[in-house]
C-alpha cells in the first residue's frame, strides 16, 4: 500500500489518519483501514465495524475464539450478514484456519444466505427476535 506521506501530500492529513484510525477489533487487536487491507485482504469497513460489536456482546477476544464457536450460532446473532461473515472468512484465512472448515462445523452444509434466511423466518414464525 501506498506510504502515509505520499496520501497526506496527494489527499490529505485528514484522510490518512482515518486510513490509520482503528475500526474493527478483537479482543485487544485492532485493524485499522490500512491494516484490513494489507493483512486481512478485505475492505468491508462497515462490516468490520458490526463485527467488532458482535464479538464484544459474545464475548470473543481472540481469533481462536472465533474458530471455536460454532459458525451458525455467530450468523445467527443480529447484526451478522453476509458481509461480516466475509469479515471473519478474512480474518481467520489470515491466521491460517481453514475457512471452509471452520463453516461445516458440526457437518454443516449450508450455504450462509440461506441459513440467514430460515433463521429469520422460523423466528417470525415464533414471534421471536433473533439475537
Amino acid at each position: 500500500m501506498m506510504q502515509r506521506d505520499s496520501i497526506e501530500h496527494v489527499l490529505s492529513k485528514g484522510f490518512a489518519d482515518k486510513l490509520d484510525e482503528a475500526i474493527f477489533t478483537v479482543g485487544d487487536k485492532e485493524y485499522s483501514r490500512r491494516n484490513m487491507v494489507e493483512e486481512l485482504g478485505c475492505a468491508n469497513f462497515i462490516a468490520a465495524a458490526k463485527l467488532t460489536k458482535v464479538l464484544r456482546r459474545l464475548k470473543i477476544n481472540t481469533v481462536r475464539d472465533i474458530w471455536d464457536i460454532n459458525p451458525v450460532d455467530l450468523a445467527r446473532a443480529k447484526g451478522i450478514g453476509e458481509a461480516s461473515i466475509f469479515v471473519v472468512m478474512c480474518l481467520l484465512d489470515a491466521h491460517k484456519f481453514d475457512v471452509e472448515e471452520w463453516w461445516g462445523w458440526n457437518n454443516n452444509s449450508v450455504k450462509f444466505s440461506t441459513f440467514k434466511s430460515n433463521a429469520i423466518s422460523r423466528a417470525k414464525r415464533r414471534s421471536q427476535d433473533v439475537d
